[in-house]
């Protein structure tokens, strides 16, 4: 199970290449925006490296032509070393069965906590060298020994206000309150960053949610779901959620910040709000796996690059990703900050994903969750 969640990141790629199409990203910022992710041309089913270039492996994504046609090109007449991507997903099997077989092709790996806890107990990832990766520029605890943050995004509450006349929700008790807030709402169709809002709404404090929802917390959880099946209408994908809003089928629901940062500048003004109060703020992992082509240097020192806090504030501007260097969120501006997950004030409201919450329990919880809303 890839735990930095393979979906969102497919959605990440989506809304860079709709953003470039649209003609709202230039080039150089679109270079600029992903290039911390490593989101390079891709090279078909295999990426091979060459002593002279880093291999960088993500889950794809819509954009694949975009990112192989203007990306990696741009960063090669830039930089003058190559960086590849193969998005084939670097899924701790995969990872595993190159390093045993002594086949590695990927120097870099974008990955989650839970995945790299799993790697590293095969003993298929290096420790990341933090003479190099500096550990001042990620958020505290995403400094792994054996992996270490990139960006960070959040499942947050999203609203119209104009669809809801007497007051709009604060909490998400709010958001199951269907007589003073009326309306259709919108949850993922997985149960990951979901069964936490309900928690919530049941009056458990955000830093006890993973401790609530033990076998009979989940169970209670669900029935929460239950009561609201009525007025729910999932999501698949993000962009399915952000047409939700932008059709004014839905009052209010839970969605990737992502999406929410691409919504606030598409709505008609006044019509659509944000708030990470309770949200779920999710980072993803650099992984570096064993005997990799490149060299860890060369592995370290990607890493250490996409940790500069302008780079990561321009990613933020250009697609919404949450900067995990603490630095740069005083570089965001102002009428910015209030988007920005890892703003100081919107880290404080959030609970912080718990990837061994989710290696424990997902499989079970997914099936109770999934019939709840949809049967």
């Amino acid at each position: 199970m890839d735990t930095t969640d393979h979906a969102f990141k497919s959605d990440l790629a989506e809304i860079a290449a709709e953003k470039y199409k649209a003609g709202t990203l230039s080039r150089r910022g679109f270079l600029s925006a992903l290039g911390a992710l490593g989101l390079v041309p891709f090279l078909g089913d295999r990426a091979v490296a060459a002593p002279t270039e880093l291999v960088v492996c993500n889950w794809g994504g819509q954009a694949s032509d975009i990112l192989r046609d203007l990306l990696g090109k741009a960063y090669e007449e830039e930089t003058g070393v190559p960086v590849r991507v193969d998005g084939a997903g670097p899924s701790p099997g995969k990872v595993r069965a190159m390093v045993e077989s002594g086949a590695v092709v990927w120097d870099l790996c974008d990955s989650g906590a839970g995945s790299a806890i799993v790697m590293n107990g095969a003993g298929v990832i290096q420790d990341i060298d933090y003479s190099i990766v500096d550990r001042a520029k990620v958020l505290p605890g995403t400094d792994l020994p054996f992996g270490v943050g990139n960006y960070v995004f959040s499942y947050a509450l999203a609203y119209n206000p104009t669809m809801l006349p007497d007051g709009v929700p604060e909490t998400w008790a709010d958001v199951w309150n269907v007589k003073d807030f009326p309306g259709m709402r919108t949850f993922r169709k997985s149960v990951r960053g979901q069964l936490e809002g309900a928690a919530l709404a049941m009056g458990v404090a955000k830093d006890e949610v993973y401790q609530f929802l033990d076998d009979e917390g989940i169970k209670a959880a669900i029935a929460k779901f239950r009561e609201l099946r009525d007025n729910i209408i999932v999501w698949g994908s993000g962009s399915e959620s952000q047409n939700l809003f932008l059709q004014g089928e839905v009052a209010m629901g839970n969605i990737y910040s992502t999406r929410g940062y691409l919504l606030k500048d598409q709505m008609e003004p006044g019509s659509f709000r944000m708030t990470y109060a309770g949200g779920v703020l999710q980072p993803g992992i650099w992984v570096v796996p064993k005997n990799n082509p490149a060299g860890p240097e060369a592995a370290m020192r990607f890493i250490a690059t996409a940790q500069d806090p302008d780079l990561q504030v321009e990613w933020f501007k250009a697609i919404g990703n949450g900067p995990i260097n603490p630095a740069a969120a005083a570089r965001v501006p102002a009428e910015l900050a209030a988007w920005n997950p890892t703003s100081a004030e919107n880290v404080a409201k959030q609970v912080i994903y718990s990837d061994e919450w989710y290696g424990r329990n997902q499989v079970s919880a997914e099936e109770l969750y999934i019939d709840a809303l949809i049967g």
